[in-house]
């Protein structure tokens, strides 16, 4: 998509083993939003939007801090195969967006929430 706003540098996909997809904004959310049982578990892959490999580690086990870094190592096809899988799974009925839309979706999104059935219904009386 032309003239689409960056991402954050440090934008994050996170999938795990059902293929739900997570976007964080920061490698700092990421690290404070999972928990280290399922990272020591292995229930989460990290790629940046373009295809890099993340690491993602609780070195101390269960009970420690969850660890992000990036790799030298690339794999954008099981990137994109992912995303195209968790689209088709989790968003049914909506056309499979590259991991960069993806991205840019689902952060905006997040910083644009919905307004709910309750505010609509008081904003008519």
């Amino acid at each position: 998509m032309s003239g689409a706003a960056p991402l954050p540098p440090e934008t994050v996909l996170v999938l795990d083993r059902d293929d739900w997809l997570h976007v964080y904004a920061s490698f700092a959310h990421v690290t404070k939003d999972l928990e280290a049982i399922d990272v020591a578990e292995g229930e989460y892959t990290a790629y940046a939007p373009d295809g890099r490999v993340l690491a993602l580690t609780a070195p101390d086990g269960w009970r420690g801090p969850v660890v992000l870094a990036r790799t030298e190592e690339f794999d954008t096809a099981g990137l994109e195969r992912r995303v195209t899988r968790s689209w088709q799974r989790h968003q049914a009925g909506h056309p499979p967006l590259d991991p960069p839309e993806t991205a840019r979706r689902f952060l905006d999104e997040e910083s644009h929430p919905r307004e709910g059935w309750l505010a609509r219904l008081l904003k008519r009386g």
